[in-house]
């Protein structure tokens, strides 16, 4: 069987999905009403949906007939669970009904029947076409009694509405608003299911009903998660105000408190009688909030109880009035969000983590895939020249050849340690040391490691620093970054030009300056020096490969040393780099 997947598949599938989620959603929330059968309800819508995703696709008509009949289970039974879950929500529903409830499975049941001997009768359908259309979409022409199925559904649909606005019109005024979410919700199916029983789907044989039923589970779920329907409209006079597990304040319309229930005494550790205080003196953050709203209807927010307990809350504020629409007070709705914030701010801070390894990694990855492998192929190249053609060439070229595969070399080393370095304290392997330093003889050392690149483009290394002048820092990471500064400051000089070290020290830290007077840089080039996600790479001045990691490297062992590094430059006027160092860390001497 060769499956023909269209975008009509693709609108049941989603649908299918939708509906599937809020089924596992809703088991969770064991504590609701009308569960058992919101459950039902939403797993026919599903499995609903799940056969039309085959039955558009399926590619014969006998097959899409086949998983048509199976369809009519949900198509029968899902308004008979709406309207087992109204009533499970309404507590004066009619006993009549509950009594002789199985009176209205006796025309589900005969359709079904009906459904599966259609080729005796032809009542539910009488003939088949494919839609003009297009789209693999089978049009079932329908008999007599699928209208009366039809008519049955959207009656029991229609029934159930009513019901719900018969319990809701005996309910006080300030519940009502919340209503809207249950009638609006309840109708979706009606109207789906309407014009697909007239014949005024958008596509001609699209069955759009499921997608009724889905969107009515969506905005229930809403219903329960953000205005927690369940706990306070459906519960008449079981969920008062005592019985609620979310905390619940009345202040009248001066805003003294009426009640308050003992979930909101619990959630803010309150131990004393507060009834009859100002909200503004009993808890005054929720005071604040409150006079910062004016929204004359319902409104919802949410506020970190810090410093007064570490908790957030989403308030829900709901004008109370009386018949004749003149303020009463309002009604507080407090729910504990503490769980869902702390999940926002932890997946915030993941997705930044991530973020920025990803970047590393794609760095790591350009880096070695290429920056590693050019000084590679230069030595590789170089050397296999002198092994296959040694006595070809003259002791001048050779000599050159030998240059070259050293430059290379040098390039590979110095780049293999940076990445090793940076990947340790990225790692928090980096092992920080600090202890009391010559400043003057690291100076010299770097000079030192640098001296031939230096004197290949005749540039003067100059060491200002005071002979006596001490530093507190780890001497790997102080060594590196004085071989890194320097190194840049070398290539990005031309010959005959000069690379100085100097360093003020002030009265709680310690001022190392790298300065040059080479080819600088502009402001947009600085921006960017210390940046993961944009290394700068120029070519030094005499064509030097780089990759910007040194930089990188330094920035961060600076900051391991509770230091700064800030630069200063101008295109054509070399640049400067000025290392902070703290004189002290706490704990050493």
């Amino acid at each position: 069987m060769i499956w023909q997947i269209t975008y009509i598949t693709w609108i049941h599938f989603f649908t299918s999905i939708v509906s599937l989620q809020i089924v596992f959603i809703v088991y969770r929330m064991s504590q609701i009403r009308g569960r058992i059968p919101f459950l039902w309800m939403m797993a026919l819508a599903t499995f609903w949906s799940f056969l039309l995703v085959f039955e558009s696709a399926a590619p014969t008509m006998e097959e899409k007939i086949v998983l048509s009949r199976f369809e009519y289970f949900a198509n029968m039974l899902t308004p008979l669970f709406f309207v087992k879950f109204i009533f499970s929500y309404n507590l004066e529903k009619p006993n009549w009904v509950i009594r002789n409830f199985w009176i209205l499975t006796i025309i589900p049941i005969c359709t079904l029947i009906l459904v599966f001997t259609n080729k005796y009768h032809q009542l539910i359908w009488s003939g088949f076409s494919w839609s003009p259309a297009g789209n693999n979409i089978l049009i079932y022409h329908h008999g007599p009694f699928f209208y009366i199925a039809m008519f049955y559904s959207l009656l029991m649909i229609v029934f159930g509405n009513l019901q719900l606005i018969s319990f809701i019109t005996k309910r006080p005024s300030y519940y009502k608003p919340k209503a809207v979410f249950l009638i609006s919700a309840s109708l979706f199916p009606l109207f789906t299911g309407l014009i697909y029983t007239v014949g005024l789907s958008p596509v001609e044989g699209l069955d759009i009903s499921p997608m009724g039923i889905s969107l009515s589970g969506l905005i229930f779920y809403i219903g329960i998660s953000r205005e927690h329907l369940f706990d306070i409209v459906p519960a008449g006079h079981q969920l008062m105000i005592e019985k609620m597990n979310d905390g619940a304040i009345v202040l009248d319309k001066k805003n003294f408190i009426m009640d308050i229930n003992p979930a909101a005494m619990k959630t803010f550790n309150i131990k004393e009688q507060i009834r009859g205080r100002k909200l503004e003196y009993a808890l005054p953050l929720i005071s604040e909030v409150i006079n910062k709203d004016n929204n004359e209807g319902e409104s919802v927010m949410e506020i970190d109880m810090e410093p007064l307990i570490s908790i957030w809350v989403e308030i829900i504020i709901n004008p109370l009035k009386d018949s004749r629409s003149k303020p009463l007070g309002s009604l507080l709705i407090l729910h504990d969000i503490t769980r869902r914030k702390q999940a926002e701010l932890q997946l915030k801070k993941l997705a930044d983590e991530l973020t920025e390894m990803s970047v590393m990694k794609d760095q790591l990855y350009s880096i070695i895939g290429h920056d590693l492998r050019s000084p590679f192929n230069a030595i590789l190249g170089f050397a296999g020249l002198l092994s296959e053609s040694y006595d070809d060439y003259s002791n001048e070229e050779r000599k050159q050849f030998a240059n070259n595969i050293l430059v290379a070399s040098r390039s590979a080393y110095n780049l293999l340690e940076n990445l090793l370095e940076w990947s340790k304290i990225q790692l928090g392997r980096t092992p920080f040391s600090p202890e009391e330093l010559n400043l003057n003889l690291f100076v010299n050392e770097a000079f030192h490691l640098l001296r031939l690149s230096a004197q290949g483009k005749s540039i003067e290394l100059i060491n200002r620093v005071s002979p006596s002048q001490m530093i507190l820092a780890d001497k790997n990471m102080l060594s590196t970054i004085l071989r890194n500064l320097v190194s840049n400051g070398i290539k990005f000089t031309p010959r005959g030009g000069r690379v100085e070290v100097f360093a003020e020290v002030y009265t709680e830290a310690i001022e190392l300056i790298v300065s040059d007077n080479g080819i600088g840089m502009s402001n947009e080039m600085v921006d960017k020096l210390f940046k993961i996600d944009s290394l700068v790479t120029t070519p030094g001045t005499s064509n030097e490969k780089g990759t910007g990691l040194g930089l990188i490297l330094c920035r961060d062992f600076i900051e391991k040393h509770k230091g700064t590094i800030r630069v200063q430059s101008e295109p054509g006027r070399g640049s400067q780099f000025f290392i902070k160092f703290p004189l002290n860390f706490p704990g050493i001497s």
